[in-house]
């Protein structure tokens, strides 16, 4: 059974149209198989008594002028009957007065058997009284073989195998086509069903062919179809108000102003997702200002939660220190409150790269931090420097003071510095190529004369441009001093 209920329903349909064909076909043929047994029975059992009673009469006389020769010619014309096993004459004292027997008709009877008709040891007997002017005169005993019965069963037997087969073969084809008329809508639902949740596409809809409970079952399957695409568009819609609102949030902490006077500063964020985790900041501070530029790992929510945390603790600790203090000690006193909310707070073991730099109005540059190297374009010469950032990421250890280091460099009028993510140069097309930093540098130099703002612009286009379908935040930041 538990095989069965494991089968294709086109099996199972197929079976049981077949059992349920075959069965009937057999109970009918049962029936009538019984219905025949017995008719033939009958028709033997009558036939039996209407041959003992013709020799009843015939040999009646013959026992009444004791002419056993003219009874043992009556009985011999049984000859004629082949189904007759042998024939007893007894007169009225019960003594055999004549008979007739085939090599098969076993001992006669020692006594006169009594009158009856019966069907025993695979033969029909006959017994019957001889009348002679309405007087007993005797009594005549036949013996009957069934081979007729025997032969009809045979028959029936062939005819039934026949008509099986026939049957069968006729039954397959009529449950070949039914089931293909109740199984396919089913599998084309089946069909249907694996492509909505293999393609996400609750615009599919099962074709319905009829109104039966099949049609009903697929009427109720797309009006689920439907349900589930009204509340998905809802979900997404939901989702995506959510999401414009967070990125609404976070760009509107960053700057939009960088006023310092003898520079051109500029800085763009274009986030892979509706949030980003790239970080930037501009501050004033007495006769310069503080920049930063950093990258949660990852992307989305949970990197644009960090990386507005980092941007509050940020403005926070340039408020607590006015700006008197060094990048390096900057770096560690934000680390170990990032270290804190990451683990503690937020249970995350994410990190950050950040490089922080604090410009000088006569063009010094002093930074700090581990993130990717900076670029800074040479006016006197047309090259460009390329500066490592040494350091730990944030939110690795609890105190990063030990591997934070301060370096510097000089800004001559007509250069540009310019911090970026590696959203920039790690981009890849199609092939796998990736931005670079020598393609990086290229558009430096070839862009070094434009204002602050169209160099970041122009950068980032160009990278998201070149990704196609970009996997990263990308941010630049260029100060350029006038």
């Amino acid at each position: 059974m538990a095989r069965f209920r494991d089968l294709p329903i086109r099996r199972k349909l197929m079976t049981g149209f077949m059992l349920t064909s075959l069965v009937a076909l057999m109970i009918t043929m049962g029936g009538l198989a019984l219905y025949d047994r017995a008719a033939v029975r009958n028709e033997v059992q009558a036939d039996g008594q209407v041959v003992t009673g013709i020799i009843a009469e015939n040999a009646a006389s013959s026992i009444v002028f004791n002419d056993p020769e003219t009874a043992t010619q009556t009985l011999a014309a049984l000859r004629a009957q082949p189904d007759v096993i042998a024939a007893y004459l007894f007169d009225i004292d019960g003594k055999l007065f004549a008979s007739y027997a085939t090599p098969s008709a076993g001992a006669a009877p020692k006594s006169v058997p009594s009158d009856d008709t019966r069907f025993e040891h695979g033969m029909l007997t006959v017994t019957r009284a001889v009348i002679f002017n309405k007087a007993r005169v005797g009594t005549v005993h036949l013996r009957s073989g069934l081979a007729a019965l025997e032969e009809r069963r045979n028959q029936y037997l062939k005819i039934a195998a026949i008509v099986l087969t026939i049957a069968t073969i006729v039954a397959l084809a009529f449950s070949a086509a039914f089931q293909r008329a109740i199984s396919r809508p089913i599998l084309e639902l089946l069909h249907v069903e694996k492509r909505v949740s293999r393609e996400k596409n609750y615009d599919l809809r099962a074709e319905k062919k009829a109104n039966d409970e099949i049609g009903n079952l697929i009427d109720g399957f797309n009006e689920m179809l439907g349900e589930i695409r009204a509340r998905d568009e809802e979900i997404f819609e939901r989702h995506r108000q959510e999401m414009a609102l967070a990125r609404s949030i976070q760009t509107s902490v960053l700057p939009r102003t960088f006023d310092l006077a003898g520079f051109d500063i500029s800085a763009i964020m274009m986030p892979a997702e509706e949030v980003g985790g790239d970080f930037y900041e501009f501050r004033p501070a007495g006769d310069g200002a503080w920049i930063g530029v950093g990258d949660v790992t990852g992307h989305g929510v949970t990197s644009g939660l960090i990386m507005m945390m980092c941007q509050s603790m940020f403005t926070m600790l340039l408020e607590n220190s006015n700006g008197h203090t060094g990048p390096a000690r900057f770096l560690t006193l934000l680390n170990r409150a990032m270290f804190y909310n990451l683990r503690s707070r937020l249970d995350q073991e994410r990190f950050m790269t950040m490089v922080v730099a604090k410009i000088e109005r006569d063009g010094n540059v002093t930074y700090a931090g581990a993130h990717t190297d900076l670029l800074v374009y040479r006016a006197a010469s047309g090259m460009v420097d390329r500066l490592p950032t040494d350091g730990l990421w944030l939110g690795l250890s609890a105190d990063i003071s030990g591997e934070t280091h301060e370096q510097s460099f000089v800004m001559q009028r007509g250069d540009v510095a310019l911090f970026h993510t590696d959203g920039v140069t790690e981009a890849r097309n199609r092939e796998g190529e990736c931005f670079d930093m020598e393609r990086l540098t290229a558009q430096l130099v070839e862009l070094h004369a434009k204002p602050a703002s169209e160099i970041v612009t122009t950068i980032a286009q160009t990278a998201w441009n070149w990704a196609g379908q970009p996997n990263d935040d990308v941010s630049l930041l260029a100060v350029k001093r006038g």
